[in-house]
């Protein structure tokens, strides 16, 4: 989990390794990426976003494909059914993309 991927990111293998990314919703946020562009980072990584209940999604984040989860403002205590949303997706997501990053248990 980081902020801010083209810092950390140094040696072009290091994109790879990107498995979801949490957008705010402005394709601003991909400056300098190495994929700037949204359809091109959700075709390699999951997209999840998180927003409040009643508010509605960027409109620029509508033309990506992104799973969405929602905070409640008066139910907090339901913050963890989309906390368990994004690892959910994320790993049926890894199943199908990357599942060289999965453990595999030898016998």
């Amino acid at each position: 989990v980081g902020d801010f991927a083209s810092t950390h990111c140094k040696a072009s293998n290091d994109w790879n390794r990107i498995v979801a990314v949490i957008p705010q919703g402005a394709a601003w946020q991909f400056k300098k990426w190495k994929y700037e562009n949204p359809v091109d980072i959700f075709t390699r990584s999951l997209g999840y976003y998180i927003g409040m209940d009643g508010a509605p999604p960027p409109k620029e984040l509508m033309t990506w494909n992104v799973k969405r989860g929602t905070l409640h403002r008066d139910k907090r205590g339901m913050d963890s059914v989309t906390y368990a949303g994004f690892w959910n997706s994320l790993d049926e997501w890894m199943a199908v993309h990357k599942r060289e990053y999965f453990l595999v248990k030898e016998n």
